[in-house]
Order: C-alpha cells, then structure tokens, then sequence
C-alpha cells in the first residue's frame, strides 16, 4: 500500500487494486508479452483515480474534506454522512463517472491532433485508457446499489423510496447477469451481478425488518 495526496486531496492505493489490475490486464492481453499488462495496469490506475477525483473533488466543492482509496475492483472517495442534499449527492456520485468520460474524450482528441505509432506502448496505453475510462464509466452508470447509477437512483428517490432501490437492483443485476451468461458465455459479470443482487436483498429485508 501507497499514500500520496493530489490537489492536497489524500489518496490511499491498496495492494488489491494492484492485484485486481492485473488479473484484468492478463485476461485482457492474452498471449501477449508481460509489458501489455503494465500498461495495463497503468491504464487502470490513471482512469480510475480520475473517476474518483471527479467525486472527491465535487465533495470538496460542497466544503467537505474528503479522502480517495483504491482497492480491489475500483475505489471511493469518503466524506462525513449526512452533510449532503439528494440534489448535491446525485452531482457528487455523477461527477465520477462524468470526468471519466470526459477523460476518454480528451485522450482520443488528443490522439487524433498527435499521432501515435500504431504498434508502440504508448498505442497500446492509449487504447486501454480509453476502453477502462468508457466501460467502467458505462458499468458505473448501472442503477444497481451501491454503483454509482444506484447511488443516484438513492438521490433521485429519497429515503423514503428506500425499498424501490433494492427492488430495482435486484431487478437489474439479476437481468444483466443472465443476458451476459447466455449472449456472451463469461461467469465474471455474472458473479458481480449474482453479489449485487444478494447484497440488495439483504439491505430490503433489513428495511422490511425496521
């Protein structure tokens, strides 16, 4: 584990994060020479501190602090509970996956002003960005608790909707499990689905038990 700050914000990267990187680099690279997976992996890193930049530094805007974690398969960026409206926790959670995009953008508009060598690393780093950026913004958008689309889902319906959340993360996650298990044939999202979904049922009959 590594700490370092940026835009005085404190950043803590775990050794999972490193982990999960790579084990996504390698199936991503198949067959191909260790280097691919470093890049990456660096790829990785770059997009989703962006990601959580885009959150930590809209909490600040609100004048909270905040501080950013990267761990296992992604990262979040902690504020004091409670100190938020519906309406400025809904920009904060859409601010992540909004300057992730917008990240994706100025990468590709900066490789069409200056070329690149097709075959280099750089090529290669270039690709990655953009890919992790535009899927794990896409991902993130999903209205399944606790990703971001859900967690504006939570903002948009109120405390009072609670149970409606769950209901449609289940709903959601459930859907898009088993599309991808039968249109694509991969157990990966499945699983994260399949975890989504369970942890959503136990947050209802928790509120159902209130």
């Amino acid at each position: 584990m590594f700490s370092f700050k940026l835009f005085t914000i404190p950043i803590r990267v775990e050794p999972w994060f490193w982990v999960t990187m790579a084990f996504i680099g390698y199936n991503v690279h198949a067959g191909k020479p260790v280097v691919f997976t470093l890049v990456f992996m660096t790829a990785g890193f770059i997009s989703i501190l962006v990601h959580e930049l885009g959150h930590a530094l809209t909490v600040r805007k609100f004048g909270l602090p905040t501080e950013i974690t990267l761990h296992g398969f992604g990262g979040y960026a902690t504020f004091p509970p409670g100190k938020l409206t519906r309406l400025q926790s809904f920009l904060v959670t859409a601010a992540g996956p909004g300057l992730q995009v917008a990240l994706a953008i100025l990468v590709l508009t900066l490789h069409h002003f200056i070329p690149v060598p097709s075959r280099s690393l750089l090529s290669v780093l270039v690709t990655n960005l953009v890919f992790v950026s535009i899927f794990w913004a896409i991902f993130n958008c999903l209205p399944v608790y606790p990703l971001d689309g859900g967690q504006m889902m939570s903002a948009v319906f109120g405390p009072r909707r609670e149970h409606l959340v769950y209901l449609t993360s289940i709903f959601v996650a459930v859907f898009i499990g088993l599309m991808s298990f039968i249109l694509l044939g991969q157990l990966m999202l499945p699983i994260f689905m399949a975890l989504f979904a369970w942890q959503n049922w136990q947050m209802h009959q928790n509120l159902a038990q209130r």
